[in-house]
């Protein structure tokens, strides 16, 4: 398969990555407090940035790739609170 060609001229996609991880991390803070969040429009963001990433390589793909395997890890913490939160009290 072949590699669409790099870009210099991509998008900033670590700061949007790392707008990403605020957010999931304020999520996991708000969940350790007890509180209900609403991720509805999180799958839309992460799926138009994965979008525009296969169109636009990033420029520093190895940096990118660490960023987003941060929040993908960041992503499982939330996903363990919620399980956590959501199991009844006893």
């Amino acid at each position: 398969m072949t590699q669409p060609p790099m870009n210099d001229d991509a998008p900033d996609y670590l700061s949007e990555i790392a707008e990403i991880s605020k957010l999931v991390d304020s999520g996991k803070e708000l969940v350790a407090q007890g509180n209900a969040i609403d991720l509805s429009n999180l799958e839309a963001v992460i799926g138009d940035l994965c979008r525009r990433m296969a169109e636009v390589p990033p420029a520093n793909p190895q940096e990118v790739t660490s960023a987003i395997e941060k929040v993908v890890g960041d992503l499982t913490q939330l996903g363990d609170a919620l399980r956590h939160q959501s199991e009844p009290k006893h």
